[in-house]
């Protein structure tokens, strides 16, 4: 919410009442609201630092071991129990004068080399907004690019990311992975241009402070400079990379579902970003909150009525931005579309990416078994073979949020770290700015063999 400024000329409209003060009386009011707001600041202050004191990370990190270890069912399949309470103890004997997003940080580099990527310590709900970088990053063919930037920073916009403050991206890149479960490159490619933006995360590492940093940045032609950002930034205008056009899959990577039948293509484009819809809510969630959201019943009513009226020689099935869910509606529809008739050759295309995970690698496998299809794009940021069925708990003192898996899935024979699609087709910062989804050209190009 902003101020509003509000001046003499509108004074009676406001309805406000104004008491006139001599200056003598404004100055000793003054001084009395600055008083004030000195008191409140360092009180604040003062009761965050007793609340970090107060905490007693011994039996709070010996909770969380022992909850993980009961909760999780098969938590050390990978690092042995002897080890993990050894890194655990640890931590709660060296946590004086660290706050509790930096403890938070380093009990996930421990539940991270746990392997499984379901299982984790919320720390980022301890970022605080004002030490975020406002920028907007993806992890392209060539490298990390910078697509939003306040108008202030406009140098840097469309241009690579090479380092920050005098450290190489890959460095920082190479120590930010702790924090993740390192299965394939898909997940650190997905995970990491955000986590770059956390300042409290490179302050952590050692590689800036969270009252700015310098970032180095390279054009196409490769020149290099170096821009300052400080921190907090004010809001203000932003400005974005404008390419020719936004590749087709992703224009709208917010919308639960859609869909667009490319007549002269007989191409029938499906786009499923999230495991979720009304339907789901309303067995799963909140009620209220279900009204706020789409149909999935009600959208395939409509794709099965496109099925049944239009030649379809290519139906394309995209999950490259599905992160999961719930699987159970997505199986429901996979296994009636593999009964129904499709006029035209009927080919179908299965679309994953680095960000396709959880519930949405259930359902990619739900189509590699239950129909002929053809995957497109980049390795999977999930494993095929996984630990879900997420549930959650709270630590008592610092509140922490931790989520664990409950269950493992086993969908495929072979324990691949990543479903890695027959046509590969990653997108480059060229092709982005070119409007060209390289995903649905090559789908477009694909003759069969």
């Amino acid at each position: 919410m902003q101020d509003s400024d509000i001046g003499s000329d509108n004074r009676e409209k406001r309805g406000r009442f104004y008491i006139y003060l001599s200056p003598n009386q404004e100055q000793m009011i003054g001084l009395r609201s600055l008083l004030l707001v000195l008191i409140l600041v360092f009180s604040n202050e003062w009761m965050l630092a007793q609340q970090e004191e107060e905490i007693d990370w011994v039996y709070e990190i010996d909770l969380l071991g022992t909850e993980l270890a009961q909760k999780h069912p098969d938590l050390f399949f990978k690092v042995d129990s002897a080890t993990f309470f050894t890194n655990f103890n640890r931590i709660a004997q060296e946590t004086a004068g660290q706050s509790t997003f930096e403890i938070s940080v380093r009990l996930q580099q421990v539940l991270a080399q746990m392997g499984d990527a379901h299982t984790l310590i919320n720390y980022h709900f301890n970022v605080v907004p004002d030490f975020i970088l406002p920028i907007d990053l993806y992890w392209f063919q060539e490298g990390i690019y910078i697509l939003k930037t306040p108008l202030e920073y406009g140098q840097i916009l469309g241009k690579r990311v090479v380092s920050i403050n005098e450290s190489p991206l890959e460095v920082v890149i190479d120590s930010l992975s702790t924090l993740i479960v390192n299965d394939n490159p898909s997940m650190v490619k997905n995970q990491i241009p955000r986590m770059i933006t956390w300042t409290q995360l490179l302050e952590y590492f050692g590689f800036a402070n969270h009252k700015g940093l310098e970032l180095g940045v390279m054009d196409q032609e490769g020149h290099t400079e170096k821009v300052y950002i400080s921190l907090p930034q004010a809001d203000g205008e932003v400005v974005s990379v404008e390419p020719d056009s936004i590749p087709f899959g992703f224009k709208d990577q917010k919308a639960y579902f859609r869909d667009h039948y490319f007549p002269h293509e007989n191409l029938y484009y499906i786009q499923y970003n999230r495991c979720w819809s009304r339907e789901v809510e309303e067995q799963f969630g909140s009620g209220a909150s279900a009204l706020f959201m789409p149909s999935f019943k009600e959208f395939e009513k409509e794709v099965f009525q496109i099925i049944r009226k239009k030649t379809i020689d290519k139906l394309v099935f995209d999950m490259r931005f599905n992160s999961g869910g719930n699987s159970a509606q997505g199986t429901r529809f996979i296994k009636k579309l593999s009964k129904s008739k499709i006029k035209g050759e009927g080919d179908i295309y299965v679309v994953v990416g680095r960000k396709t995970f959880s519930s949405a690698i259930i359902n990619t496998v739900d189509f590699m078994n239950l129909a002929e299809v053809l995957t497109v794009g980049e390795a999977t940021g999930g494993r095929p073979n996984h630990f879900g069925e997420v549930k959650r708990f709270v630590l008592p003192e610092s509140k922490l949020v931790v989520n664990h898996s409950t269950r493992y899935f086993t969908l495929v024979e072979e324990d691949a770290p990543s479903i890695i699609p027959q046509l590969m087709a990653p997108i480059s910062f060229d092709q982005y700015m070119h409007g060209i989804d390289p995903a649905l050209e090559t789908i477009r190009m694909y003759k069969g063999e």
